[in-house]
């Protein structure tokens, strides 16, 4: 059987197959042909533009492409301030995030853009309070260290590293007092991971996150990207271990759930955009 079937019963060859996709569809006469069908993406353009559903592919079902609603529209405007209206969260209400809520927010990921289509983002979705705390003492331990380290005798650091200490120390110093100043007591984490070797993997998980985070914000949920933990778990192999990470992986981005104890009130400036145009 072959991997792309065009129904000649249903197909009028209107060609929006091949305007999409001219690398695997061709017009002949009044009949379509595919070529180098190992060479598909399985990005479903062709099943989503088809006006007679004439076309199937092995690996797609079509029962996930539903027709789309008649209304999408969303103003601009609506759509900048919401946008704007986003803002990290770093006080976290003691309430729990539902199970269904974060399966919301990973189903969403999945429909971000990435390389070639690959959709290899994976995900970790830590709803565990203790293991929040465990990772956090690990991340907390690793910058006691390092700042122990780079504020040695004799540590000589480029500008850019020193801006970091002080955010190293703070690190340290609150968890040695009992604060949690890497997740600030969110009660759950997503991490995202992939290969390490994919020239797209980077730019496909922070795409995945992006979704994860304005989808989180339609369910009054608050979200902060966590740097620190990203950093530490690159260079802390313990920090890996603990989330069962795959070697062939690595952690790109990770960011705190929950639901906000403050509410804004305005939206925030922000710096000019410092743009070419060409």
């Amino acid at each position: 059987m072959a991997r792309i079937q065009v129904n000649p019963e249903t197909c009028t060859a209107c060609g929006t197959c091949a305007t999409a996709c001219p690398a695997i569809f061709m017009i002949e006469g009044k009949k379509v042909r595919t070529f180098d069908e190992e060479h598909c993406t399985l990005c479903g353009h062709c099943l989503a533009l088809c006006p007679v559903d004439a076309i199937n592919i092995q690996e797609l079902d079509s029962k996930e492409f539903p027709d789309l609603p008649q209304d999408l529209s969303i103003s601009p405007d609506t759509l900048a301030a919401f946008l704007r209206s986003r803002r990290s969260c770093r006080v976290f209400a003691a309430k729990e995030v539902p199970q269904e809520a974060l399966e919301r927010l990973i189903d969403m990921a999945r429909y971000a853009p990435s390389g070639h289509n690959s959709q290899n983002f994976e995900f970790i979705v830590v709803n565990n309070r203790e293991m929040v705390r465990t990772l956090a003492q690990r991340t907390a331990v690793f910058y006691g260290n390092l700042y122990k380290l780079l504020s040695a005798p004799g540590v000589s650091l480029p500008p850019w590293l020193q801006a970091h200490m002080r955010g190293f120390r703070l690190n340290w110093e609150y968890y040695q007092a009992g604060k949690d100043r890497i997740f600030r007591n969110a009660p759950a984490l997503i991490v995202i991971h992939a290969l390490a070797e994919n020239t797209s993997s980077a730019q496909n998980c922070h795409l995945a996150m992006a979704h994860i985070m304005l989808q989180a914000h339609t369910l009054g949920l608050g979200t902060c990207i966590n740097g620190y933990f990203t950093t530490a778990a690159e260079r802390d192999p313990s920090i890996v271990k603990e989330l069962e990470v795959p070697k062939e992986n690595k952690i790109f981005t990770c960011c705190t759930v929950g639901y906000p104890v403050l509410k804004f009130r305005k939206l925030v400036q922000r710096k000019p955009p410092s743009v070419r145009w060409l």
